[in-house]
């Protein structure tokens, strides 16, 4: 996972530096903020010698990009939000990159991806609990409506991944209690761009 945010990172400065080359183009700050649903099953032991139960859950997120337009096409920049976990409240910072993949229309098509570290800031534990977050990547597709030179709306459907670990209290027997939570989820956000 680090070596894809490496090179994540790598590929955007790239692309930077081979747009700075673009004569005509004017660079401009770019926000794009959304909220939205995570959606996804989850399958877990309720209690330690119990069997499994799978449950639909639907999470809460938010989320904004604020960076730098570096062609008519492509934009990079610094990605943070929350997102509410039934378990956790995680905070992701990630580098970010939005892409028109349709020309300058009043409805277009972007490709997004944002991959960095979610944090547990905000998570509230119990006594004897600490959650931490973990690596966080979130690729996707959206659709932008409104005139290519002002403020659009936008809905956006993405893959999110996010990891996140729980040290708990050791029970009667154990030495210690430790638990790897990965959370896949579908995502559905709504917002605006400028």
């Amino acid at each position: 996972m680090k070596k894809l945010l490496s090179l994540f990172v790598v590929g955007v400065l790239t692309m930077g530096f081979a747009t700075a080359q673009e004569g005509l183009f004017r660079r401009t700050y770019i926000n794009h903020t959304e909220l939205g649903g995570l959606f996804g099953r989850v399958k877990y032991r309720p209690y330690q010698g119990s069997d499994e139960v799978v449950e639909n859950r639907l999470s809460l997120t938010l989320q904004t990009f604020n960076g730098l337009q570096l062609n008519p096409r492509l934009a990079a920049g610094l990605t943070t939000g929350l997102d509410w976990y039934t378990a956790a409240l995680i905070t992701p910072i990630a580098a970010g990159v939005r892409y028109d993949l349709t020309g300058k229309r009043n409805a277009r098509l972007f490709a997004t991806a944002d991959a960095g570290y979610g944090l547990a800031w905000f998570h509230d534990d119990s006594e004897g609990y600490q959650t931490r977050g973990g690596m966080m990547l979130n690729p996707g597709l959206g659709l932008r409506l409104g005139r290519p030179e002002g403020a659009a709306f936008t809905i956006t459907l993405s893959y999110k991944r996010q990891e996140a670990s729980v040290t708990k209290p050791p029970l009667w027997d154990q030495t210690e209690r430790y638990e790897t939570r990965v959370y896949n989820r579908m995502c559905l956000r709504m917002g605006i761009a400028f």
